[in-house]
């Protein structure tokens, strides 16, 4: 039996939550599989919202972002996150988990709207690089058709190399001391038309 495109996305994004180190320290213990597909399907519900989803025509590889200025939350989609977070993260974490989210969200750059990707994620038994490849030219379209920066962010020191690939740099970086691990800023910029003098 064949997977839906939502199944395969629901997968990508199971995996790349089980890779962060920020969740991992913050999870509540046992049925691990069970919170993480609880957490994927409150993201893949979120986004496709605001029309934030991208599945490479592999099926291999998977996006999930939003335009922040077309980013508003209604009180439904806080009642699903309250929902998710209290059947996946561990209660006494959550002072410290959104006061670590809200000075991440402090060091991104002032702009006037962006594009923030929340996930990208990758089958992790498939080893071609034709997904990362349909990514970053979904990515490349994205940001000249609006010209405004793609911003994301991770812990994942080895991801880091992914991101680049499909078009990211780094812009910043902090320790936490907190759970002791580096989150890394990384934007991706409109190519900007030389002019003429």
């Amino acid at each position: 039996m064949h997977k839906t495109d939502k199944q395969i996305i629901l997968d990508i994004l199971a995996g790349a939550f089980r890779e962060s180190d920020r969740l991992r320290p913050i999870m509540r213990k046992g049925k691990t599989e069970k919170r993480l597909k609880i957490m994927a399907a409150y993201a893949y519900d979120l986004s496709a919202k605001f029309n934030g989803i991208y599945l490479s025509e592999d099926r291999t590889t998977a996006i999930i972002y939003w335009q922040q200025s077309k980013y508003k939350k209604s009180l439904m989609d806080h009642m699903k996150y309250a929902v998710m977070f209290l059947r996946t993260i561990k209660l006494h974490k959550l002072f410290e988990t959104a006061k670590r989210e809200k000075y991440v969200e402090g060091r991104r750059p002032e702009l006037q709207d962006y594009i923030y990707v929340w996930l990208l994620g990758k089958d992790p038994e498939t080893n071609s690089i034709k997904g990362l490849a349909d990514i970053r030219d979904h990515l490349n379209e994205l940001v000249e058709e609006l010209q405004i920066p793609i911003l994301i962010e991770t812990t994942v020191e080895k991801l880091l190399k992914l991101y680049k690939f499909v078009g990211f740099e780094i812009y910043d970086e902090f320790f936490d001391e907190t759970i002791g691990m580096t989150v890394w800023f990384m934007r991706k910029d409109p190519v900007m038309e030389a002019t003429s003098s």
